[in-house]
């Protein structure tokens, strides 16, 4: 398997959740040996890679062969459990080594898991599926399990999830922590927590925050929730020679334009087409759009033959189709509407992410506005609790009147900034002229 073109494993659940003195960098390692290895799981025993594309996914340049060794050594030491939590409720508790062996012969490194081992790690009916690339960010070790942890529960569909509670001890384990480290909640939280929590919402599109649970007057469970917060997608460039040259220029060379003839044209736009046939000014909010449409007149003329000329014409006469011109539109205006859905979507998210600090920090926040709360049925669904923030944590209807509350009466100046830049955005959106797409 070429291990230069895979950018994410697939990890059964239950290796996720193991309990494990790994380090950051036997983590990392073990994750991209899986992802390797993983289609060949269910058939073969031994699987391979060259040490420099294991020293490339790690981060290493070139690397250090016997560095690279000494991780593998270590693997080979390091015992695991796995399936802590439980999730997936055919799975039974285990223990192995993280490898059960490994070889090195002429820059190439063959390995195996222990079989045991091997029929967790290979499980298509509940995995999550984690970046390579993004996993060389972390620089702490808590937050890297914690983020495996987390995305294992995410829902793809709702573009959020969350762990059940976990106690504090099983919590340790899944952390590599002996029972006796951080004996304070406190500092479990300081130099664990908030630490791990904060490097994920720095490097990912993603937003984790912690809800606990107490038992008497002690912390005894966490709940973590994950959110996408922006859609942006993190891969492996496709084409790779053309990636740094003008929008445009790409545009008419995935068409099949010479390349210096679709150099000519991105450096010269709008003076490329003859004076007397230039489009009205605002007609197209940029030339991208124009030269899209152009390509996809040469797609519709059914008597084209050489479509490269016929766009390059198309282009310099403002050559014109109604009927094109008409199905762009409709598409850009629906595009305008998923936009705008999609803005939306993302404010309120942030909305309820900031709501949802605000009370963890000051709980009396709900309290407070759980008395403003007007509607009788929405009352009447916050008696059936033993306290407000009872009721609010469950979700639904209690939720959402004593977010719109508190984001109307007391958290207004936390929410100012995101609702100024939610606004700005939809302005621009709604001012932008028609874009064919």
């Amino acid at each position: 398997m070429n291990l230069a073109k895979i950018s994410d494993v697939i990890k059964a659940s239950p290796a996720i959740q193991v309990q494990s003195k790994m380090t950051l960098l036997q983590r990392r390692a073990w994750n991209v040996l899986l992802a390797n290895a993983y289609n060949e799981l269910p058939n073969q025993d031994i699987h391979s890679v060259s040490m420099v594309e294991l020293s490339a996914k790690l981060g290493f340049g070139d690397g250090n062969q016997e560095y690279l060794k000494e991780v593998l050594r270590s693997l080979r030491s390091c015992e695991v459990e796995w399936n802590l939590l439980n999730k997936d409720k055919k799975q039974v508790w285990g223990v192995a080594s993280l490898l059960a062996s490994a070889e090195i012969e002429n820059g190439i490194c063959t390995y195996g898991f222990a079989p045991h081992l091997r029929r967790q790690l290979y499980n298509p009916r509940i995995y999550a599926k984690l970046n390579l690339r993004l996993q060389n960010q972390f620089s702490s070790k808590y937050a890297l399990v914690l983020w495996e942890v987390c995305f294992d529960y995410f829902d793809t569909d709702r573009d959020q999830g969350e762990t059940p509670f976990i106690s504090l001890e099983i919590f340790k384990e899944l952390m590599g922590l002996e029972k006796d480290e951080y004996p304070l909640f406190k500092e479990l939280n300081r130099n664990v927590i908030k630490p791990a929590i904060k490097e994920i919402n720095d490097l990912t599109n993603y937003h984790v925050e912690v809800e606990q649970k107490r038992v008497g007057r002690r912390i005894a469970e966490l709940k973590f929730r994950i959110t996408r917060v922006k859609h942006i997608p993190v891969q492996e460039s496709l084409f790779p020679d053309i990636e740094n040259l003008p929008l445009v220029a790409i545009e008419l060379l995935q068409a099949g334009i010479d390349r210096k003839i679709a150099l000519k044209i991105a450096s010269a736009e709008w003076d490329f087409i003859r004076p007397e046939k230039l489009p009205p000014l605002g007609t197209y909010p940029d030339f991208l759009t124009y030269i899209a449409e152009k390509v996809e007149m040469s797609l519709a003329g059914a008597a084209v033959k050489n479509r490269a000329g016929y766009i390059v014409e198309a282009i310099r006469e403002n050559y014109q189709d109604p009927e094109v011109q008409k199905t762009r539109a409709q598409r850009a205006e629906k595009a305008k509407e998923k936009q705008l859905a999609e803005l939306e979507e993302e404010y309120n998210v942030k909305c309820k992410n900031l709501l949802r600090q605000a009370v963890h920090a000051n709980p009396e926040l709900v309290d407070a506005a759980a008395e403003r709360i007007q509607s009788y049925i929405v009352r009447q669904r916050l008696i059936e609790h033993s306290s407000p923030i009872e009721a609010y944590q469950k979700g639904g209807m209690v939720t959402a009147e004593i977010n719109a509350i508190l984001a109307a009466e007391f958290c207004q100046d936390l929410i100012a900034p995101v609702q100024t830049a939610y606004e700005d955005e939809k302005e621009k959106i709604l001012a932008e002229s028609t874009r064919y797409l």
